[in-house]
């Protein structure tokens, strides 16, 4: 009785999935003790169903405790693929700056070259260099943008996915403890 007492205050002080793993074999020593000092002691059936009782209610908090782990589990794994898509998006205005600077670098680069061999830099050659400077960096700008944008949406997928599966197991572990208790109400009143 002292093991199944003592793992249901390890599953309530925060033991979780290891607790529940406790609280499990300390429900069926509970519950096997139960039927030996039932018929050895002679105190009849009253105490084997109390204790089956006992490991019954301690099976199903077990069961919620590690289902409630594993969806505390998910949750944290969603937050994190929230903050890389957080992350994504300010790498992705880092590598734009970059490329913008590179643009403005390149175009005066390309005037002064132009102005000092006394080239019109409003038309001709030095007007057709700077304009597909322009367009290249654009696309690559453009390039850059779908891509930081595909990675922020596959980041944010995966953050509702995890939401999900921390949802299905909250509703698995009820339902789970559902069918533990009328289990044990059935085997109880059997």
């Amino acid at each position: 009785m002292q093991l199944a007492i003592s793992a249901i205050s390890s599953l309530f002080a925060g033991g979780a999935a290891a607790g529940g793993t406790a609280a499990t074999a300390a429900a069926t020593a509970a519950t096997t003790g139960a039927a030996a000092a039932g018929s050895s002691l002679g105190l009849g059936s009253t105490a084997t169903l109390i204790l089956k009782g006992v490991a019954g209610v301690t099976s199903v908090l077990s069961g919620l405790a590690a289902s409630n782990a594993q969806a505390a589990a998910y949750d944290m794994q969603a937050r994190d693929a929230d903050r890389q898509a957080v992350d994504e998006k300010s790498q992705g205005f880092q590598r734009q700056t970059v490329l913008k600077r590179e643009l403005l670098r390149a175009l005066g680069e390309n005037d002064v070259q132009y102005a000092a061999a006394g080239i019109d830099l409003s038309g001709g050659v030095a007007k057709d260099n700077r304009d597909a400077l322009e367009t290249r960096a654009t696309q690559e700008l453009s390039i850059d943008r779908s891509d930081t944008d595909a990675r922020i949406a596959m980041h944010k997928a995966r953050a509702a996915g995890f939401r999900d599966l921390s949802g299905r197991s909250k509703r698995g572990g009820g339902l789970s403890a559902m069918f533990g208790l009328a289990n044990t109400g059935i085997s109880l009143a059997g």
